[in-house]
């Protein structure tokens, strides 16, 4: 009877770890994501320079203009947690200061600062 219990509870945490969504599975270099709402006062998964940074570098801090800005993936790193670099679409900078920007794809995309674009999960859902 034990033995059976520990085969259903295996199963089913078996089960719980191959459920979770691989979220570098359905993006690739190339594609495109729109950046969303922060999660709180400021983004917590898109790696955003502080403010003073911004201002030496000769931008303007606006966190506003990051919000539903349409980026192209440039490169993804696979060690652990994919983190991927990003640069805008319609090829200004960020704040006028900054070509690309980095984040944490699972985690951004989960909380929904980032989102896929419309059109790439179409193609997610037909494959």
């Amino acid at each position: 009877m034990k033995s059976i219990l520990f085969l259903l509870m295996f199963s089913l945490f078996a089960h719980g770890l191959n459920a979770q969504e691989n979220h570098t599975d359905l993006v690739k270099v190339g594609d495109q994501l729109v950046i969303g709402e922060p999660t709180g006062v400021s983004y917590q998964n898109i790696n955003v320079p502080r403010k003073n940074f911004i201002i030496k570098r000769g931008g303007i801090p606006n966190m506003s203009t990051l919000k539903s800005s349409i980026v192209t993936i440039t490169k993804i790193s696979s060690s652990g947690n994919p983190v991927i670099t990003f640069k805008r679409s319609d090829g200004k900078k960020f704040f006028k200061a900054y070509r690309t920007l980095t984040a944490d794809l699972k985690t951004a995309i989960s909380s929904g600062e980032m989102r896929l674009n419309d059109h790439q999960k179409k193609e997610a859902l037909i494959n």
